[in-house]
């Protein structure tokens, strides 16, 4: 994995993909990578003990799963513009992480703990235009995504989505 292109930010102008290194066989590792990553930061964030305030929980947030969001980025892009029969291998078998991954993190009851928290006192934190629309946009993807549900019915989606990602691919 050291010498994977997506291991760490481009250089090159604009951040663009080095496409000349970058190999159908870079993004599994890089996926599987950038989650645990991902997961990690998420986590911190979460169980973090300070009370949650804007910078610890929303910018932490923003600035969590970076890698991910590289390998992410670069393969949808290829993926839809320029497919193969590899491609499309690794987009079934990813499909189904991403999902449990996406739902492990919005349907983390600490993190949307930590997410509503701040949105219910928003009006009192005094945070620029931009900042409050940014709360929001979280606490719609969360509450959307099924952070309100009880246990039960969060094993029931987790379940659906699983299902469903089966069929698409």
């Amino acid at each position: 994995m050291a010498d994977n292109p997506f291991l760490h930010p481009s250089t090159l102008p604009y951040r663009l993909p080095p496409f000349d290194r970058i190999k159908d066989a870079d993004y599994v590792p890089a996926f599987e990578a950038g989650m645990r990553e991902h997961r990690k930061e998420v986590e911190t964030i979460a169980h973090n003990p300070a009370p949650a305030t804007f910078d610890n929980t929303i910018v932490a947030l923003e600035r969590s799963g970076q890698l991910l969001e590289r390998v992410n980025t670069v393969f949808s892009n290829l993926n839809a513009s320029n497919s193969n029969p590899e491609m499309d291998k690794i987009d079934t078998e990813m499909t189904p992480k991403l999902t449990a991954h996406d739902d492990a993190i919005l349907l983390d009851g600490a993190l949307f703990a930590r997410v509503d928290s701040l949105f219910q006192k928003r009006a009192s934190q005094k945070l620029d235009p931009e900042s409050v629309q940014l709360l929001e946009r979280y606490h719609v993807m969360f509450v959307r995504a099924g952070a309100r549900l009880s246990d039960a019915d969060k094993a029931k989606l987790r379940a659906l989505n699983e299902r469903s990602e089966e069929r698409r691919v």
